[in-house]
């Protein structure tokens, strides 16, 4: 009860006046029977498509002298979401006719990419952001900063050719045939951006995306003030076992970050970013899940989606635009035999049926078949995990109702909760179900 006290007490600020911390979270963040406390929390609500009721809990930064609470407006690395933005800057791009989603992008790249088992077969921006591109990710699948190019993914005799482990083989696993999950293909996208938009990544994004969206997250966390910035937590160090009952170490964004992979120190970033060439290495700054938002940034996102790519009175992307990305991009066939549905994890575990269904870098998500018996039917957008955080931006396209949720860390290995009725870990489960009840 005690801790239950303290959580309270710390998350009371960041409560909007004439609200109060919602209990069941507060519960969620002290932590239950079925799941391990929480670092923090953020939850934010979209309502027929208007703004609702926020929550922040928990703590955003752990000091020499004490935590630091978790606000609505810190920004934290979002994880997988971050794909669901990117799409809306390569759709920017194809509706302004500097990017063709089905031509093949060695013609825009300068140097041919093709998965060696098919030879013949163009691989195309679609393809990736469906993740039907035939690429793989290998032990890596970003490139720190002067260390190579993003080419040198695919070309062998190279430190990251990996005995051609980038790329699917076998009957039926070509270009534009077979799901599987891929973070190297949003790499191979934020050089397309590059090119296509003649800008640095992370600048085009802000310039395109971001700012006509009107939030404060950035894909350059040394463009954000210290004081705004939130760590991804667990009870373990990197690479160690967990420890529930020990310390929360920070996993990313404890201390000073990184600007981008590899550049840390001030007069590094600004002598290597001064000579980068565009398209060189797209996974930079992190298109697969580097950007930093709030919840409250994400729940503008799915506002533009709700009002069909309009947003107070701009407009961000083309009506159908939006429902391009919603249609399905792929649905995993009846026997399995076209895609891994498990996400990232290993197939064959609890996560079989997390993906079956892909818009355009969008997760279309079939609620009945995850257990849930009431509410939406579909939810579409996206879900992350990375450095102890767990995040999820999902809307009811009927309805203009959603839910974005960042979770900055679990106490335990969330995959050790009992299970759920869905591919989901409980913690977050038990908040789309918390949401439902409402």
């Amino acid at each position: 009860m005690r801790v239950l006290t303290i959580l309270l007490a710390l998350s009371s600020a960041l409560v909007p006046c004439g609200a109060h911390a919602d209990d069941a979270l507060a519960h969620l963040v002290a932590g239950t029977a079925a799941t391990a406390p929480l670092a923090g929390l953020q939850v934010s609500l979209l309502e027929q498509g208007r703004p609702g009721e926020g929550h922040a809990l928990g703590m955003a930064q752990l000091r020499d002298y004490g935590p630091v609470a978790l606000r609505r407006d810190h920004r934290v690395r979002i994880a997988s979401i971050s794909k669901l933005v990117v799409a809306i800057g390569v759709m920017r791009l194809v509706e302004a006719g500097a990017l063709d989603l089905d031509a093949d992008v060695s013609d825009l790249l300068g140097w041919r990419l093709r998965n060696p088992a098919f030879p013949d077969v163009p691989i195309t921006a679609r393809q990736l952001l469906t993740h039907t591109s035939s690429l793989r990710d290998g032990s890596v699948y970003y490139i720190p900063a002067g260390e190579a190019e993003l080419r040198d993914f695919f070309r062998p005799g190279t430190a990251l050719w990996e005995n051609g482990a980038h790329f699917a083989s076998g009957p039926g696993r070509e270009p534009g045939r077979f799901f599987t999950y891929s973070n190297l293909a949003f790499g191979v996208l934020g050089s397309l951006i590059e090119l296509a938009s003649g800008e640095r990544f992370d600048r085009y994004m802000a310039r395109a995306v971001l700012e006509p969206l009107g939030i404060g997250a950035s894909f350059d966390p040394c463009t954000l003030p210290a004081s705004g910035r939130a760590a991804g937590f667990r009870k373990r160090a990197p690479g160690g076992a967990w420890n529930p009952e020990g310390p929360w170490i920070a996993q990313v964004d404890g201390g000073r970050p990184s600007c981008f992979y590899g550049g840390a120190e001030p007069a590094f970033v600004e002598h290597f970013l001064a000579g980068y060439e565009l398209g060189s290495n797209g996974t930079l700054f992190s298109p697969q899940g580097g950007l930093r938002a709030s919840a409250d940034d994400l729940v503008v996102v799915l506002r533009m989606f709700a009002q069909r790519g309009e947003l107070d009175g701009r407009r961000i992307l083309a009506a159908s635009t939006v429902d391009a990305m919603f249609a399905p991009g792929w649905t995993l066939a009846a026997d399995g035999s076209n895609g891994l549905s498990a996400g990232e994890a290993e197939p064959g575990g609890p996560t079989d049926g997390l993906m079956t269904s892909y818009g355009l870098s969008v997760h279309r998500i079939d609620m009945r078949a995850w257990g849930f018996d009431e509410g939406p039917r579909l939810l579409v957008g996206h879900l992350g995990e990375a450095y102890g955080v767990l995040s999820h931006a999902l809307l009811d396209p009927e309805t203009g109702d959603g839910i974005a949720t960042i979770i900055t860390g679990t106490a335990d290995d969330p995959a050790a909760a009992p299970p759920g009725t869905s591919p989901l870990y409980r913690v977050e489960e038990e908040i789309l179900r918390w949401w439902l009840a409402r």
